[in-house]
């Protein structure tokens, strides 16, 4: 991420996201944290919404 309304798209994006239950990008340590409902989406399916909008996953 190379600013801080790059966090917030991705925080948005993932909020959106059926099953999301809360979502926090920090800018400052390109970290998210994402509580997620493990019966409507997964891992797999949150990494998608970030790689999506042009960001990487570790």
């Amino acid at each position: 991420m190379t600013c801080p309304s790059c966090a917030l798209v991705n925080e948005k994006y993932l909020k959106k996201a059926k099953g999301v239950l809360s979502a926090k990008v920090n800018f400052t340590s390109g970290l998210a944290a994402v509580e997620f409902d493990e019966t409507t989406i997964n891992q797999k399916q949150i990494k998608e919404i970030v790689t999506k909008n042009g960001y990487g996953v570790i």
